[in-house]
């Protein structure tokens, strides 16, 4: 019996690419984004880091962290934290137009997108098999290279006659036990729920954020199947 499951493990495909024991269930990952507008030559760079627990993903930017937790009826509740307020606005699942994938979250690139993709090459093995995809939509090319035994993205570059976009991973760590802490910390942040602002119009942190737009629960720098950035257009209603 244990020589038949041997050379069945053997003939396996994902036993030649050799695994990876890292707990890729726990991640922080440092990418570097640079958006380039060949019209007018404007070049830009910002940073984000995305941190991951096995049913919770956060990307920190460096002026708020947008953190996604997957509840068990497969919806996303989000909760908008700010470092340096150590506040939280917590969104219902209710409030956040538009169909949520997962997927997109956790790994800034859906499976759906990936799915739809064209597989050129692989290199590396267990934990650092790299999977290089491509995928041309109309004037758009969209270059993709991919952790896959990590579910981690390595880079995507979206590019057209007039626009590049440039998503890179510059450097990551399974280190479980400073993931949890940082989510820890985010939790003991005092946090406000979406609905109950307008009744806090004299706290001042509030106030701030009403006064900034920044509660519209925006752009979220997600792509969706067809690598487009997704807007979020979220408005609260009474």
């Amino acid at each position: 019996m244990k020589a038949a499951i041997l050379i069945a493990t053997l003939m396996s495909p994902l036993a030649v690419a050799g695994q990876c024991n890292m707990n890729t269930g726990f991640t922080q990952a440092n990418y570097k984004v640079t958006t380039d507008t060949i019209t007018n030559k404007q070049h830009t760079e910002s940073i984000f880091t995305l941190w991951r627990t096995p049913h919770q993903v956060a990307k920190q930017n460096p002026q708020f962290i947008e953190l996604w937790q997957e509840l068990r009826n497969q919806q996303i509740r989000p909760i908008r934290y700010f470092q340096e307020a150590q506040r939280g606005i917590e969104y219902q699942p209710s409030e956040v137009q538009g169909k949520q994938d997962w997927s997109s979250k956790y790994q800034l690139v859906s499976d759906k997108l990936l799915a739809s993709m064209t597989h050129q090459k692989s290199t590396g093995e267990g934990c650092e098999l790299v999977e290089y995809y491509t995928k041309q939509q109309g004037e758009s090319k969209i270059e993709l290279s991919w952790l896959a035994n990590q579910k981690l993205l390595k880079s995507i570059r979206i590019s057209s006659p007039r626009y590049s976009r440039e998503i890179v991973l510059t450097a990551s760590n399974h280190n479980q036990q400073k993931v949890k802490a940082q989510f820890a910390e985010w939790d003991n942040y005092q946090t406000t729920d979406y609905a109950d602002i307008g009744d806090n119009e004299n706290d001042p942190f509030l106030a701030k954020m009403i006064n900034q737009g920044f509660v519209e629960h925006g752009a979220s720098g997600f792509y969706d199947a067809q690598g487009n950035q997704l807007q979020g257009s979220h408005k609260h209603h009474h």
